[in-house]
Formats: C-alpha cells, structure tokens, sequence
C-alpha cells in the first residue's frame, strides 16, 4: 500500500481507506469537523467525537476537573456550531486514573452537565474505564441541522472573502501563560486563561450564518488559522491569501508575545483552540453580513483576506507574502508507517 502524507491528515486519510465506503444515508462522512446522516425528515442528523487527554491537551496543574468538563462538552459543540447546526444529546467515555479520588470525577461530571443545561444538550450515557497512564475525556455530540441549510469546508470559490467572528491567539497566549507561570498583569492574563480554560461554542453565529445562507465554507479553529484554513482550501481545490495586518490580535495577545519573544503572528496563525469560526463568504454578502450578525446581537465578523486560486495559504504582509499552508498544530508530525 501506498505511504500516505506525513502528520494527522495522513493517518486520517490511511484509516479511511481501511474503513472502507460509506452507506448511502452518510451524506458526509470523515474529512468534516461532524459527519453528516440523512434519515428522513426535515433535518440532517449531525454527529461529532473529541478527545481531551492528560499531558496532551491539559494539566490538571492549572485547570480545574470542572472547567474541563465544560471544555470538553465545549469543543463538542464547536464541531456542531462549524455545521451550522444545533446540539441535542451527548455521550461521555471516562477514563479515569486508579487510585485518584473519585470525587474529581463527578466535579468533571458537574461541569459537563453545567456546560449541557446551557446550552440545552442531554446528556444521555457513556461509559467508565479506568485508565493508568492519565486522565482521558471523550465526548460524543449529536444535534440536528435543517436539510438545506448545512454548512461545510468544501464549498469556497476564488474572489469569496475570509472572515473570523472573534480574536485570534488569545488562548494559546493564555497556554503560554500558564505553561510558562508568566508574571503578567492581572488585566492581561485573566482574559487570556480564560479563553484557553473556556473557549466559547459559536453556536449562535453558526446558525445564523446558516440560516441566512451567508456562508460557503465553515470550520472551527482548533489547531490555528494556518492549519484550519488550508482545510478548507484543500476541501474546495482553492487557495487562500490572509492580510497579516487584518488579524485581530488584541494589546494582551501582543504584551504576551512581547514578554516570551514570539511574533504575534504565529499565536494567531498556529497557536490553536480559539475555537472561533473562520468562514468564507461571497464578496456581494458582505454588508449583509455586518447587518445580520448585528440585528442578532453578534460582533461584526472580521475580514481577514480572500479566497484565490491555486492550492495554498498566503500570508501577505506589507510587500511579503510567504505560504503558511497546514503550519498550525499536528498530533502526528512524523510520518506514518503502512503496516
């Protein structure tokens, strides 16, 4: 068998090929932030898995077993809010270390469901193992989006605009915060390790832009513009241009970069977790857009560039330009090996 790309895409793309065809109800199926099922009935079914595992994508050292519940119900319904859909029911797998206090576990319990009433998500099984080398979250989301009005990657054309609905880095710079136990202002770093222990689900700007068919491409930023983007990209066989200048990077995200000597730029472009929606957008919507996120109580969304042809992601800044395609965060970065 032929060696697939080095990193995660390619042991995405290796695994898909040993899985084999989807049945004919799977209107979307691995490649997409939910895969998608038609059943009947007026809307689609959407479904999404993510996990969140110790020494990976937390230490207990700086967030509490209660805000990783709602963290990891959160990012769950990020994936249904890159759709354009609505959450309904969830599943959570527990692996839990032996010998730690079981009450840890149910304050992660209480913040899962905190996170669900908010949101209006049921929470309806799961299972329990125990797990020696570290805490392990798993959570499963299935919701709903009306047939027509589903969102993708796939789906950008050249001369589409590129826009995000809020600031870039702030949680990675949060990361850095905490990792690096900075000494920092409070009015700095309380914001910032706030996005990174409790990033926000854009579900109401998914819908919207849904609804009001506003959007041709949707993802959420998990793994940083640079990455997440050239999803899209390779999605819809287009590429990309970003103005470095138009990033929304606010003064705490700058001060951060500042005291740890990293550009800016790179929080933004590949730090990950933000956890906003990053979208494409046909140029003549653009004042639709502004209008209709404001009438819906929403923050304008931000331009960001275009949607050019060709295959890969610019980053212009000045009179510089520099590709930045898939730079943003890899599980994986080595290759893998067929076995």
């Amino acid at each position: 068998m032929e060696k697939p790309p080095a990193g995660e895409v390619g042991l995405i793309l290796a695994l898909a090929q040993r899985f084999g065809a989807t049945p004919p109800e799977v209107i979307l199926g691995i490649g997409d932030d939910c895969a998608a099922m038609d059943l009947g009935g007026p809307d689609f079914l959407l479904w999404t898995i993510d996990t969140l595992v110790e020494g990976v994508h937390f230490d207990p050292a700086y967030i509490t077993l209660t805000q990783l519940g709602h963290k990891s119900l959160a990012v769950n319904l990020s994936d249904i809010a890159a759709m354009g859909g609505e959450p309904l029911y969830a599943l959570l797998s527990l692996g839990w270390p032996p010998g730690r206090d079981l009450a840890g576990a149910l304050a992660l319990g209480q913040g899962l469901a905190q996170e669900a009433r908010k949101y209006g998500v049921s929470v309806i099984g799961g299972d329990t193992v125990a797990s020696p080398q570290g805490l392990a979250v798993t959570v499963s989301v299935l919701g709903r989006v009306p047939r027509g009005e589903m969102l993708r990657r796939a789906g950008a054309r050249p001369g589409d605009e590129i826009y995000v609905t809020g600031p870039l880095g702030e949680a990675a710079a949060g990361l850095e915060i905490l990792r690096r136990g900075l000494k920092i202002e409070s009015e700095i770093k309380e914001p910032l390790i706030q996005a990174h222990l409790s990033p926000q689900p854009q579900l109401k700007a998914g819908r919207l832009l849904a609804r009001e068919g506003l959007a041709s491409a949707l993802i959420d930023l998990s793994d940083g513009v640079a990455s997440d983007l050239y999803h899209i990209c390779r999605a819809g066989g287009v590429g990309a241009r970003l103005k470095a200048q138009a990033l929304p990077l606010s003064p705490q995200v700058r001060a951060v970069a500042q005291k740890i000597g990293l550009d800016p730029l790179d929080l933004a472009l590949r730090g990950g977790e933000d956890y906003q929606l990053l979208f494409t957008s046909p140029r003549e919507k653009a004042a639709s857009l502004a209008q209709v996120f404001s009438q819906a109580g929403l923050a304008p969304p931000i331009f960001l560039g275009e949607i050019i042809s060709g295959e890969e992601v610019w980053l212009k800044d000045g009179d510089k330009e520099k590709i930045i395609s898939g730079t943003g965060y890899d599980h994986f970065p080595l290759d893998l090996d067929s076995p």
